[in-house]
Parts: C-alpha cells; structure tokens; sequence
C-alpha cells in the first residue's frame, strides 16, 4: 500500500516479508502470512487499507499460535471496525498517522 510499514520495519534492523493480499479487500491474507512465518518471525503487521479491515480474528489466533507481536497500521482505516472493535485496538499497538503522503 505504501512504503511506510517496510520501512519501519528496516529502521530497526529487522527483515520485513511481504506477502500477498485478499483480493476483495486488498488486506493482508491470513493464510498467506501463516505460510510466511519462520522460526525468525517476531511480529505481523497487518495494514488496513481504504477503510476495510483485516481479518483480525484470522491474524490475532495467528500471532498466539506462533507468540508474535500484532503491530496494527491503521492509517488508512479511521473509523473502522471490526466486528464492533475500533482499528488500532485489538493488536498489540496501533498505529495511526495523518502523513500527507
């Protein structure tokens, strides 16, 4: 979606892995970040894009099979919510920003 998340991963000296999206939503897969994770994998960061939400439930069960950190960017979701829950709430951070791009 934006440079902005690998780069906050690069910025502390880690290796960010991309991978693909849902194609009705243009979020995170669950699935294809479960096939992604290593015995290196620390956190996922999953970015809400153009007000649709990742499937939380997917991820979050994820993050606490493998013990990672959920790192949610939520810049692009104001607003949303995800079976009544505000993005930016149900990870372990939240992160919003008003960059101008």
């Amino acid at each position: 979606t934006w440079v902005a998340p690998v780069l906050a991963v690069l910025s502390v000296n880690a290796t960010p892995v991309v991978v693909d999206v849902e194609p009705d939503t243009f979020c995170l897969s669950a699935e294809k970040a479960a096939a992604a994770i290593t015995s290196k994998t620390k956190a996922i960061l999953p970015v809400h894009l153009y007000g649709c939400m990742v499937d939380m439930d997917a991820i979050l069960a994820l993050a606490q099979k493998h013990d990672l950190y959920v790192v949610e960017d939520s810049a692009h979701s104001h607003g949303s919510q995800w079976k009544g829950k505000n993005a930016g709430t149900m990870g372990d951070i939240g992160i919003f920003s008003m960059q101008q791009g």
